[in-house]
């Protein structure tokens, strides 16, 4: 099944904490994601317990944030996909944003897969105005054609 997929563009968000090796992690995500390393900005800031982190964000155009998403869900296991597909509602917001936390240690292994935690954070933001029932309708298309 073939599914048309569009989004107006996407965002990745991390943070990278002072034992981290900004290069290996951005390397990672490059080499598993195909995001490229030099998309990243970042801004130093402090975490809650006075640690240093550095706030990292890349922005995605719409021609390649829907070739992410396709890469991202063919790359998750069976049950994060079905996970996916079962709770997208807690994956979207009422503008229709799909937000997808992978987990970051993992990423640095080679390996795609959800996390709550210490994760690369990523917002696709759908095309059309406001309409959920479609975009979780599309969501889920795009999760059961993959895999």
């Amino acid at each position: 099944m073939s599914v048309e997929l569009r989004f107006s563009g996407a965002e990745a968000n991390l943070v990278l904490h002072a034992t981290e090796d900004k290069g290996k992690v951005l390397a990672a995500i490059q080499d598993a994601l195909s995001i490229p390393a030099d998309r990243f900005s970042g801004e130093p800031s402090e975490g809650h317990f006075k640690n240093r982190i550095l706030l990292l964000k890349a922005s995605i155009p719409s021609e390649e944030a829907a070739q992410l998403a396709v890469r991202i869900v063919s790359l998750l296991s069976s049950a994060d996909r079905s996970e996916l597909q079962r709770d997208i509602h807690n994956y979207s917001d009422e503008k229709g944003n799909l937000y997808m936390r992978l987990d970051k240690q993992r990423l640095c292994r080679g390996d795609v897969a959800l996390a709550a935690n210490d994760s690369l954070r990523i917002r696709f933001r759908p095309v059309k105005k406001y309409r959920p029932t479609w975009d979780i309708e599309h969501y889920r298309r795009l999760l059961s054609s993959t895999g």
